[in-house]
């Protein structure tokens, strides 16, 4: 008890400079030397965690009301050496608990989720007098794309696409034989520019989609 008073007296004057201030994590252990194990449950996902900080301590019934801390790789004990903030906590009885390690871990606010998706898109060049949307983005989520055009006919005929991003316009060009890559951010959509003949081409794309997202109960 004296050792999570000392941590909570340093995070109350912690707090006078940090919006969001936090105990540093620690685990604690009970009397077979074991750590205290808890659960977060975020959308479809359970999280087993041994790390916790400090949200506030009840002298008088010895317990003490704790945040529970994801581990980074899902797994109970961290192998990366990196912990995320959650909405859930745990009311704690000291009495089950014998000890207290702090762990010099880093605590981060937001869970970055990444998720590759693959398109390959057949193109069939016109000669009709606009550019037409071949693909778009259906999420608000930031992404990385890298997008490569293949030119894939007997004509010697270039075809171009329109690229846009939400700063930048880029223009994608190949001839006969050729294929060209670019990689951008934040990718809206992508139109395929008119051509003066029919021509055929594949568009394939790797798309890497960023969320951050709070775990929240």
């Amino acid at each position: 008890m004296s050792k999570l008073k000392e941590i909570n007296n340093q995070t109350k004057l912690e707090g006078f400079t940090h919006k969001r201030s936090m105990s540093s994590p620690f685990l604690l252990t009970m009397e077979d030397g074991e750590p205290f194990y808890s659960w977060v449950f975020f959308e479809r996902s359970v999280f087993k965690t041994c790390y916790f900080s400090l949200s506030s301590i009840n002298e008088k019934q010895n317990c003490v009301l704790l945040e529970l801390l994801v581990p980074c790789c899902n797994r109970s004990t961290c192998c990366q050496k990196v912990l995320y903030r959650s909405s859930s906590k745990i009311l704690v009885d000291l009495s089950f608990l014998c000890g207290m390690i702090e762990v010099e871990l880093p605590v981060y606010d937001t869970l970055i989720l990444k998720n590759i998706e693959s398109h390959h898109i057949f193109l069939c060049f016109s000669t009709t007098p606009s550019s037409v949307e071949v693909w778009r983005n259906g999420t608000k989520f930031l992404n990385t794309a890298t997008v490569v055009l293949h030119h894939q006919d007997h004509q010697d005929v270039p075809v171009a696409i329109r690229i846009q991003t939400g700063t930048f316009c880029y223009d994608l060009l190949v001839q006969k034989g050729e294929s060209r890559a670019i990689t951008v951010k934040d990718v809206k959509f992508i139109l395929k520019s008119p051509s003066t003949e029919s021509v055929q081409a594949r568009l394939d794309m790797q798309i890497n989609m960023i969320q951050r997202r709070k775990i929240k109960l």
